[in-house]
C-alpha cells in the first residue's frame, strides 16, 4: 500500500512544482511584452506620399468657415412664455419664461446684425453671443413680419468682424453654398450643399407671399434661422429662415437682395413703408400667355383695379397684361407685388402693359398702402405719429384699415380713426367723437397717420380748422380750434 501510493505523492509534487514554476514566470513573460514597439500604425506625416497640407484638405470652405465664423453670432432670446393668470383657487401665478436660441450674422462693423423676425418676434430680451464668447444686449432696430427679417444692433467697444451681403439676383441651381449658424444650441455649426431650386413660392411660410425662397440642401436644423446662406465668393446670398420637418435635405432662405432693399427702412423707421397700387393680378401660364399673343410666361394679369387707387388713377384696365414695372421685367404676380410694395409712395414708376395685343408705357404714382399694420418692436419706441395724444386738438388716432372701413361705414374711403377724445378738449368740444373717421383736414386729404400729422402742424395755433368727417356712414364737417 505504501509502496504504491509513494509514487504518486512524487507525481503531485512534480505536478505542483511545474504549476509553481508557471505561476512565478507570468511576470517575466509580461515584462517581455512591455518591450514591444510603441507605436502600432503608420504616422501620416512621416510618410512620403502624404501631404498633410494638402490643398483639398484646406479648400475653399474649410478658409470660408475659418474667415468668416466671427460674423455669425449665436442669439439667446428671452420669451414671457404667458401672462400671469388665476390658479384653481384663484392665486395669481407667476409667469414662466422660456428660452430660445438662433442665430444672426453682423453686416457692419458697428454691430448691426441680421436674423429672422420670428426668432425675436416677442423677445423681453436678447442676447448675442460672439464666437469668443463674449455676450452682448442685443437692441431691436427694425422688423418686417412679411419677409420675417429683423435688424439688431449690439454696443462693442471694437469695431466687429462683419460679412458683405452678396447679390441673389443671378444665383443658378447648382451652385455650392455655406450655411454657418447654431443648430440645435451647438454653436457655429459649418454645413454645406448646393442651390437645389430658386423661386420656391407658396410655400405656406409667410402670411403674405411677398417672398420667393431659395431652396437648398445645405443641412439647416431649429435654430439656423437667422443664419447666413454663403456663395463661394464668401458673400451672404440668403438668410436661412425654414426647413421641411416632413423631407431631409429642403431648406429655404431669403434672398439676400430682398433684404438689401428693406433695411434702409428698418434702420431709419423700424418697419417697412410699403407703397401701393391696387390691382389684383394673375401670373400666366403658356397657354394664357399664347392666347395674349406672348411667347413666353413672364408677366401678370390684371384682374381687378381698385376704384380711387393709383392703379386706376394712372390708367391701369383689367385684362392688362403687366410686363415690366419700374424698369424691372415681371415672371409672376408675387414679384409685382413685391416692386409695387417697394417701390415707395408717392413715386411716379413706368408700368409696362400689353393691352389689346399692343404694348404701351403707363405712368404711375404710388400711393401708401392704406391698411398697413404697424409692428410692434419689443425695446423700441415706434416712431408712428398715430399713438401720440394731440394736445392741441386732445385725440387719438390710428390707421384706417379695411377691416375698420366695413365696421364704419367707411368703405371705399381712407382717413383716420378717431380712438380717444380728451374730456376738456377743443375736439370734444367741437362734437368729435370715438370712431369717427378723419378723411380730410383744412383741405388735405389725410390717407393715413404721418398725413393727418402734416395737416395739423401746417395750421397756425389759435385758428380753426375743418375737418371732414365720416360718421354712421355719412358725412360730417367739425370746426375745431387749435
Amino acid at each position: 500500500m505504501n509502496l504504491i501510493s509513494r509514487p504518486v505523492h512524487v507525481l503531485m509534487l512534480c505536478a505542483a512544482l511545474l504549476v509553481g514554476q508557471g505561476i512565478f514566470a507570468a511576470p517575466a513573460r509580461a515584462q517581455a511584452n512591455a518591450e514591444a514597439p510603441e507605436k502600432v500604425w503608420i504616422d501620416g506625416r512621416a510618410e512620403p506620399g502624404i501631404d498633410p497640407d494638402a490643398p483639398l484638405r484646406f479648400s475653399s470652405l474649410a478658409n470660408l468657415a475659418a474667415e468668416l465664423s466671427p460674423a455669425v453670432v449665436n442669439l439667446i432670446v428671452t420669451y414671457d412664455a404667458g401672462s400671469a393668470h388665476a390658479g384653481i383657487f384663484g392665486a395669481p401665478q407667476r409667469k414662466s419664461r422660456r428660452l430660445a436660441q438662433g442665430s444672426g450674422f453682423i453686416i457692419h462693423p458697428d454691430g448691426y446684425i441680421l436674423t429672422n423676425y420670428h426668432v425675436v418676434n416677442g423677445a423681453d430680451e436678447v442676447k448675442v453671443r460672439l464666437l469668443d464668447k463674449s455676450e452682448f444686449d442685443g437692441h431691436i432696430v427694425g422688423v418686417d413680419p412679411q419677409t420675417d427679417v429683423a435688424l439688431l444692433k449690439i454696443e462693442a467697444k471694437q469695431k466687429l468682424e462683419a460679412i458683405a451681403l452678396g447679390d441673389s439676383a443671378h444665383l443658378r441651381a447648382g451652385e455650392h453654398v455655406l450655411a454657418i449658424g447654431n443648430p440645435m444650441g451647438l454653436s457655429h455649426t459649418v454645413t454645406t450643399g448646393i442651390i437645389s431650386a430658386l423661386d420656391r413660392r407658396d410655400l405656406g411660410i409667410q402670411e403674405e407671399n411677398y417672398v420667393d425662397f431659395i431652396q437648398t440642401d445645405a443641412s439647416i436644423n431649429p435654430g439656423n434661422s437667422g443664419g447666413p446662406l454663403i456663395s463661394l465668393s464668401g458673400e451672404v446670398i440668403g438668410i436661412n429662415t425654414a426647413i421641411n420637418r416632413h423631407g431631409q435635405g429642403i431648406g429655404f432662405a431669403i434672398p439676400i437682395r430682398v433684404v438689401k432693399t428693406i433695411l434702409p427702412h428698418l434702420a431709419k423707421t423700424g418697419y417697412v413703408v410699403r407703397s401701393w397700387l391696387g390691382v389684383r393680378v394673375q401670373p400666366l401660364d403658356m397657354r394664357l400667355a399664347n392666347s395674349f399673343g406672348l411667347e413666353s410666361a413672364t408677366g401678370a394679369v390684371v384682374t381687378e383695379v381698385v376704384a380711387e387707387s393709383p392703379a386706376a388713377r394712372g390708367g391701369l384696365k383689367v385684362g392688362d397684361v403687366v410686363l415690366g414695372f419700374d424698369n424691372d421685367s415681371l415672371d409672376s404676380g408675387v414679384s409685382l407685388r413685391w416692386l409695387s410694395s417697394t417701390a415707395g409712395a408717392g413715386r411716379v414708376v413706368d408700368i409696362d402693359v400689353l393691352r389689346d395685343g399692343e404694348r404701351r408705357t403707363l405712368a404711375v404714382k404710388m400711393g401708401k398702402l392704406p391698411d398697413q399694420t404697424i409692428p410692434k418692436i419689443p425695446g423700441r419706441q415706434a416712431r408712428v405719429a398715430s399713438t401720440n395724444l394731440h394736445p392741441e386738438f386732445g385725440v387719438e388716432v390710428e390707421p384706417l384699415t379695411r377691416s375698420l372701413a366695413d365696421e364704419l361705414g367707411a368703405s371705399g374711403h381712407r382717413g383716420v380713426v378717431v380712438t380717444k377724445v380728451g374730456t376738456r378738449s377743443s375736439a370734444n368740444i367741437a362734437g368729435l367723437r370715438r370712431k369717427d373717421v378723419i378723411i380730410e383736414v383744412g383741405n388735405a386729404e389725410v390717407a393715413d397717420s404721418s398725413e393727418f400729422d402734416n395737416a395739423l402742424n401746417s395750421i397756425v395755433e389759435g385758428q380753426f380748422v375743418r375737418l371732414k368727417v365720416l360718421r354712421d356712414g355719412y358725412v360730417v364737417y367739425l370746426a375745431v380750434r387749435k
